[in-house]
Parts: structure tokens; C-alpha cells; sequence
């Protein structure tokens, strides 16, 4: 049984239940109060509110799915603290034991943007990066069209977040850690999902956006096709086995973008969205993510 960590609203996690039925056990982090658990060192037990069960000796994989997007509300921080211990080590029980799919919540804390452009760049080209603080090494960024970017996709205490934004280098703020990043004149972004050994390339064209960034234009209508199939080259597809082998992950998300006729590498999305690429299922991704989670 797949034990799945989640939150109560969580779109992506619906269509795994509806996939996977009795077959998973779905963990919301939000509503942790609801269940009945017991953890000692050599066995664990959960129970839901409707009695459905899984333990130590029933769960054969474990994914963790955004849980900690969602917040326990009016709790008291302690509260919330231990809660997401609990959930952390029960997660990482499962890692120990080999059952973990994808990737830990907290992949990016531990290997972050320049380490995996680092490793991009062995099999992709990459844009001119810099993270600067007092505008420590701006020069190498000089006189190359620049946009600013956001390492962790974290909110202002407004609510506001920073997509990718054209800047001048002389309206920069020295006491601000920026993330910058040579900007790309491209036709189309491109996106790589990959899961187990399967890769899904998915292509958008820019022609239609008002600015930079396709998230902030996302539509979310599940009846406006916004992403086509890409056909990979042979080179492209082995590119993408080797980055992630080197990586370490079978698993996530690639954002790349077209130019001329290369793509040139973004970022890495350990835990990215996918379901917007295929609200049809006219490819099976669901599917094809639920096969790999419970492969039996």
C-alpha cells in the first residue's frame, strides 16, 4: 500500500485516490488531528477517521506530495512543530527502508539552483546566473539583458511573489540578495517530466504572453490546451538521462527553453507540478504516475 503525504485540497492527490483507490492511504498533513497513530522504534500505525489502516508491515512505497503547502490553522506553533516532525520522520522511516518515490520535500534545501546548473551545464546550455548580495559580481552580467528571479518561490508577508521580472542593473537594491539571471529571447518554453524511466516533453509557445513568466499566466482551465507534445532528439533524451543519474533522481521536472534549434536549461523541479500537462489524460500521465508509485 502506497501511504501518500498530502494535504486535504490537494488536486494532484485526488486524481492519484481516484487512480489507486483502497490501494493508498492518504496522509493530510492539515487535518493530522483526524487520525489515530502510534510510532514506536520498530513499528508504526495509522488509522483515518473512516478506518482505513496502513502500518509498517502493509505500506510498500511512500510520496510525499506537498504536504507542508498546507497549514494547520489557529495552532499553536508547538504544535505545528512537532506535527511536522512526526510527518518528516515517518517519511524518512520509509526512505531508510527504500520505499520513497520521487523526492523529499526538502530536495532544493540540499543541493539548490547553482549546484544543479552546475550539473545542467554538463549536457545543456546555460544562461549567465548570479546570485549577488551588495551587488557582489554584477559585472559579470554586464552590458546582457537581465531578469530577476525567486530561489524559493516564497511569498511576501503581502502575499505577493516575485516571477520572473526585466531589471536594470542600476535599480537594484544593494541590501537585497538578488538571483539574476541572463534573459533568453526564446519562441516556446519547454518542459520535461520525468517519472521512473519514461520522459514527457511538452512545449508552450511564447507568441501569446503578455510578459515573462508562463505561470503567471497559467489558466488552469482544464478544457484550454496550453502545452503540446515535444519531440526530443536522441541527444536530448540521453542528455536528460545523464543529468538525472548525475542528479540522482527519477523523478521532477526540467524548464528549459527553445533557441534556434537547442534548449537551453532553467531549472530543476524536484517536486513540480504535472497535471496541468495532460488535464485530458490523452497521454496518461496520471496513469503513468500512479504505475510508477505502485509499481505492483
Amino acid at each position: 500500500m502506497l501511504l501518500l503525504f498530502t494535504g486535504s485540497l490537494d488536486g494532484t492527490s485526488d486524481r492519484l485516490i481516484q487512480e489507486l483507490g483502497t490501494n493508498v492511504f492518504r496522509f493530510n498533513y492539515d487535518l493530522f488531528k483526524e487520525y489515530r497513530f502510534q510510532f514506536t522504534p520498530d513499528y508504526w500505525e495509522i488509522s483515518n477517521p473512516v478506518g482505513h489502516n496502513i502500518n509498517s508491515n502493509t505500506v510498500t512505497s511512500a510520496f510525499w506530495w506537498k504536504a507542508f503547502s498546507f497549514y494547520l490553522m489557529d495552532e499553536e506553533p508547538f504544535i505545528v512543530e512537532e506535527a511536522k516532525y512526526v510527518c518528516r520522520e515517518l517519511y524518512h522511516w520509509c526512505r531508510l527502508k527504500g520505499l520513497a518515490k520521487g523526492n523529499p520535500h526538502d530536495f532544493h534545501n540540499h543541493m539548490g539552483k547553482m549546484n544543479i546548473l552546475n550539473i545542467a551545464s554538463n549536457y545543456f546550455k546555460i544562461p549567465h546566473t548570479l546570485i549577488t548580495l551588495g551587488l557582489g559580481g554584477l559585472e559579470k552580467l554586464e552590458n546582457k539583458p537581465t531578469v530577476a528571479k525567486s530561489l524559493t518561490s516564497g511569498l511576501t508577508t503581502t502575499n505577493k511573489a516575485l516571477f520572473t521580472t526585466e531589471v536594470k542593473a542600476e535599480t537594484l537594491h544593494p541590501e537585497f540578495q538578488w538571483f539574476l539571471q541572463e534573459k533568453i529571447t526564446s519562441d516556446a518554453d519547454v518542459t520535461i517530466f520525468i517519472c521512473g524511466d519514461k520522459q514527457f516533453a511538452f512545449y508552450r509557445s511564447r507568441g501569446d504572453l503578455e510578459g515573462l513568466d508562463w505561470r503567471k499566466e497559467q489558466t488552469f482551465d482544464m478544457n484550454k490546451k496550453e502545452w503540446f507534445l515535444f519531440d526530443l532528439t536522441e541527444k536530448q533524451s540521453t542528455s536528460i538521462v545523464n543529468f538525472a543519474n548525475d542528479l540522482g533522481v527519477d523523478f521532477g521536472r526540467l524548464d528549459l527553453m527553445t533557441l534556434n534549434d537547442d534548449l537551453i536549461f532553467l531549472e530543476f523541479n524536484a517536486n513540480g507540478q504535472w497535471v496541468f500537462l495532460d488535464y485530458s489524460e490523452e497521454i496518461g500521465l496520471v496513469k503513468m504516475v500512479a504505475k510508477y508509485l505502485l509499481p505492483n
